[in-house]
């Protein structure tokens, strides 16, 4: 009875003759419109996959989670504030934290991974591993990691975070002339946020 109604409920829906013209213009069958979206008030997440490898590990943690971590570090450390100069058309001619210093805070964050040993966190971690984790979220070209990975850093990124850009912030603090204080609460609360979404997503 199941199956019929799921076959009623495809054959009334719009999308049922959407997809039928779309097959005659191409001459091949396509695949077939899910049925459970055709529900009334459905949810779309109680109707997606229940599949944790790629829904949670890679899809949501790898490829949301640690690339906004890379982009909270670089916005923090290049906030208009912290900007040196700028040409005449407005565009930035220097930061406080140039390229390179940037770039040192992504290669720290990879030396603290590779230094996680089994006595630490109950997993050991090559420099192999954390040189591709580096490359992945910072070329391109380097192909994603694989769901056990993915489960390494959940496990061990969360307690890396801390005072992880304290030198850029420092040598900031040297070539910009503001408040201490703000400086102190921009940092601390980058801190806190990067720690508490990791942990989050740890527990």
């Amino acid at each position: 009875m199941i199956s019929i109604a799921i076959v009623l409920i495809s054959s009334v829906s719009p999308h049922h003759w959407q997809v039928a013209a779309a097959e005659r213009k191409l001459k091949h069958k396509l695949y077939p419109v899910n049925a459970m979206l055709e529900i009334e008030h459905c949810d779309t997440l109680q109707a997606a996959p229940k599949e944790e490898l790629h829904q949670m590990l890679i899809g949501f943690y790898g490829e949301h989670v640690v690339p906004a971590t890379f982009y909270e570090i670089k916005e923090t450390l290049r906030r208009p504030d912290l900007v040196l100069s700028r040409t005449r058309d407005g565009a930035v001619s220097r930061y406080a934290v140039p390229d390179e210093m940037l770039k040192g805070a992504f290669v720290r964050l990879r030396d603290r991974l590779t230094a996680c040993g089994s006595s630490d966190l109950m997993i050991q971690v090559s420099p192999e591993y954390g040189s591709h984790f580096l490359a992945m979220y910072t070329e391109p070209d380097v192909k994603h990691l694989t769901g056990d990975r993915v489960k390494v850093l959940m496990l061990s990124l969360p307690f890396l975070l801390r005072d992880l850009i304290k030198p850029e912030v420092r040598s900031a603090l040297k070539n910009i002339s503001y408040p201490i204080s703000y400086a102190i609460s921009c940092a601390i609360s980058y801190m806190i946020s990067t720690e508490a979404m990791f942990g989050a997503y740890a527990l």
